[in-house]
């Protein structure tokens, strides 16, 4: 099924550095992702190959990266046409490539911690901005749970330092002091499962603690502009692969997904 972009969705995306956009899987597409999502998970969890992270961390989010080299179905929906071609289009790119998925599951509770104010791109190994971020709630999600937060046209101040999720500093001490004002207007995003978000790698975004009473699960699948090339930096993804300084990320662990 293709799902059309406008010309005007574009241009809104160019302009705040996100877009929502509803009903990006169908019904069955969703009852499926979350299976899926559960035996990857599961498959993590037992097999002896997962990467934990602090229990402070985990208060913030649970991250899980790259399942899609785990588990078929899970490969099924990241490799997904037309969640492909929305990014490539929104990225105005000839072609687009895979950077990593990540299921984000934001626990509730008490305990639950805020996803501060932060930006992506400083945390991913890129010479060069463009990626792009969909961001796929299979959970109904508003301000009570940890819906997104973004503030509108934050990509145009280009990449800052990056945000330690835990004991975070305050993204907008790197705002210059003429756009600090304009920079906290947030705009909340809920969703209803199945839709998504489209953000910029650029883009200040924030979720609240989740103060329901089931986890909020999300499925976010990373694009960035076929071209784009690796700046050395410690990263999970890449930190096994001996790239070269300035080489594209290419080949197997970063498939072209779409094409013009």
């Amino acid at each position: 099924m293709h799902y059309p972009i406008t010309e005007s969705q574009i241009q809104f995306y160019e302009e705040n550095g996100y877009l929502p956009l509803p009903e990006v899987i169908t019904p069955e597409e969703l009852a499926d992702a979350r299976v899926f999502l559960e035996e990857a998970l599961h498959m993590r969890l037992t097999g002896g190959i997962d990467r934990t992270g602090s229990s402070d961390y985990d208060r913030v989010f649970l991250q899980k990266v790259n399942l899609w080299r785990d588990h078929e179905g899970v490969r099924r929906l990241v490799f997904h046409p037309r969640l492909a071609q929305i990014a490539r289009q929104l990225s105005r790119s000839h072609a687009i490539r895979l950077w990593h998925d990540h299921a984000l599951i934001k626990m509730p509770g008490r305990d639950s911690r805020p996803s501060p104010w932060h930006q992506d791109l400083p945390y991913w190994p890129m010479n060069e901005a463009g990626a792009l971020s969909c961001w796929l709630p299979l959970d109904d999600v508003d301000e009570h749970n940890g819906c997104m937060h973004f503030i509108p046209g934050s990509h145009r101040l280009g990449k800052l330092p990056p945000i330690n999720l835990v004991n975070p500093q305050d993204i907008f001490a790197f705002v210059p002091q003429e756009c600090q004002q304009r920079m906290k207007s947030p705009v909340a995003v809920p969703l209803q499962a199945g839709d998504c978000t489209f953000h910029n790698g650029l883009t200040f975004h924030y979720a609240p603690p989740n103060r329901g009473n089931q986890p909020r699960r999300a499925l976010v699948i990373i694009y960035m502009p076929d071209g784009t090339t690796y700046l050395k930096k410690p990263h999970c993804v890449t930190d096994d692969l001996d790239l070269e300084p300035s080489a594209p990320l290419t080949g197997d662990w970063f498939p072209i997904l779409a094409r013009a």
